[in-house]
């Protein structure tokens, strides 16, 4: 079989989303949370969407119990043999499931080759095997399959199968992303996957969805880190503990693109909820945990044989978070998961510093102000004679210069954001008023506006003073155009803080979208 060139794997590449346009896409979704979705009456794809075993019922009463805890998304194989097969009937059951997903807030990313194996089989079709007892997801079979796969006169099928898909849900809503390419690799296929992995990119690409695409890197070795470099959005599977699943989302941050964990959960191996969603939450990755309900995959059972085999089974499940009658199989678990996707509010709690020489130092050293104490600007003068230097001048189209006091008696920084030219603030007064705090952002425009993106802004990023009146070292200072800043009280009786602020009359603020973060202060 001919491998394609290397023109022609560019090609795969060439449709890809820009970081500007991925980032604004990611911004725009909630917290992404979901889990891999197989019926529990199925063994595999195949019963999962077959005639004869689809089950609608089953899937309203597991999905509506999903939608109740808090999850928005679910991911969900199609079996190719099926679409040859019977392809109106795998296109009814899919666009059923749509629904039902839908009507509970699930959004559905659908993936369309797996070569994944449990069974060692190929996919077939007609009544599927009965699950073995002890064995963790003993019925999964590929999809196409390595014989399908690895046969060229199957691609023109195969690219049929990739565009009939993603031309008739690609500008589709209930459609979060596609998954194109499930573990490309696995199951001893390391040399024999790659032309099947940017073939299925071109092939998706071809139809211009206005979702993006991804396949997931699971082994994160040479060959299938090229997963990464294919996806509009880098997504990985980690059934790791915290210490290798950090190395991991810091070796896949390199991309420039936003994460996703499309699969996790691993009790045993410390991959547990209370350890990583919470992780998850604060850097925003989005996350779909294996299993949802206790089912014919038994993937609520260990990979390993001789664990379920003994008296008592393994010590917890390693996936899964339903019991069969859809009650939690640990309530904690569920509470966290309520409790996290409540709100998509991303809390930053900023500690306040006093006013101090050293602080004003530092934030002049770092371009952010101009320290006005007649100490700090001393210069030689001969005798007789006075003389006066230019600090800065601002703009001829900001106007002329104006004088006025501000009054501040709100808690929140509602007006954070930079003005076009500088202004001087004169902490003049003081006597019983509410404490005044300066929150300055330690970074550009841009930068912030990156890392709001990439939900990685952090304490680290801003930092807040507590204003210090009359004080020649400290209390006047110019703060410097592009500079990202706000003022707020303390709460408390006392009166509305004021101060003195001088700037040019056609000075311009610009706030900054804050979103989903809320800032709180740590006296």
């Amino acid at each position: 079989m001919e491998l394609y060139a290397g023109k022609e794997k560019q090609e795969a590449k060439y449709y890809m989303w820009t970081e500007d346009r991925i980032w604004e896409w990611y911004e725009k979704q909630p917290w992404i949370v979901g889990f891999n979705y197989v019926p529990s009456y199925a063994v595999n794809s195949t019963e999962m969407w077959q005639s004869g075993s689809f089950d609608e019922g089953q899937i309203e009463r597991e999905l509506s119990a999903a939608g109740k805890l808090g999850y928005n998304a679910c991911r969900v194989f199609i079996q190719y043999l099926l679409w040859k097969d019977e392809r109106e009937k795998l296109f009814e059951h899919f666009e059923r499931f749509l629904k039902i997903a839908h009507s509970h807030g699930i959004r559905t990313v659908p993936i369309l080759f797996d070569d994944c194996a449990f069974s060692g089989k190929e996919p077939y079709l007609g009544r599927q095997d009965e699950p073995i007892e002890g064995v963790h997801n003993s019925g999964w079979t590929p999809s196409p399959g390595s014989a399908a796969a690895d046969c060229g006169e199957e691609y023109p099928l195969l690219e049929r199968y990739v565009t009939e898909f993603v031309t008739r849900y690609g500008q589709d809503e209930r459609i979060l992303l596609w998954d194109l390419y499930n573990e490309p690799g696995n199951n001893g296929r390391e040399g024999k996957c790659q032309e099947l992995l940017q073939s299925v990119f071109r092939w998706a690409r071809s139809c211009s969805p206005a979702q993006p695409l991804t396949s997931g890197v699971w082994s994160f070795q040479e060959f299938d880190l090229e997963c990464a470099g294919l996806s509009d959005l880098v997504s990985y599977h980690d059934y790791s503990e915290m210490k290798t699943t950090v190395e991991r989302v810091g070796l896949l941050e390199e991309y420039n693109r936003p994460l996703l964990c499309t699969e996790w959960l691993h009790r045993n191996a410390d991959n547990r909820w209370e350890t990583h969603l919470p992780y998850y939450k604060k850097k925003r990755i989005g996350l779909f945990n294996w299993g949802l309900v206790e089912g014919r995959t038994q993937t609520y059972l260990s990979w390993n044989e001789e664990e379920n085999l003994r008296e008592g089974g393994a010590l917890d499940w390693q996936h899964d978070v339903l019991r069969k009658d859809c009650t939690p199989y640990r309530e904690a678990e569920i509470e966290l998961l309520s409790s996290l996707t409540a709100s998509d509010e991303r809390p930053l709690q900023i500690p306040v510093q006093e006013m101090t020489a050293e602080c004003m130092e530092f934030l002049e050293k770092k371009g952010l102000i101009i320290r006005l104490c007649p100490s700090h600007h001393r210069f030689e003068v001969e005798c007789g004679y006075g003389i006066g230097k230019d600090l800065y001048r601002s703009n001829d189209q900001a106007g002329g210069h104006k004088l006025l006091y501000a009054g501040i008696n709100r808690t929140a920084f509602d007006a954070f954001g930079m003005h076009d030219e500088n202004e001087e603030i004169l902490l003049l007064g003081g006597e019983g008023e509410k404490d005044l705090y300066l929150l300055i952002g330690l970074a550009s425009w841009e930068e912030f506006l990156k890392k709001k993106r990439r939900g990685t802004l952090s304490e680290e990023d801003f930092i807040c003073l507590r204003c210090k009146y009359n004080d020649p070292f400290v209390s006047f200072f110019t703060m410097r155009q592009g500079v990202l800043h706000g003022e707020a009280v303390g709460e408390g009786e006392g009166l509305p803080a004021t101060f003195y602020v001088t700037e040019p009359a056609g000075i311009q603020l610009e706030v900054f979208p804050m979103d989903h973060y809320r800032i709180s202060l740590v006296p």
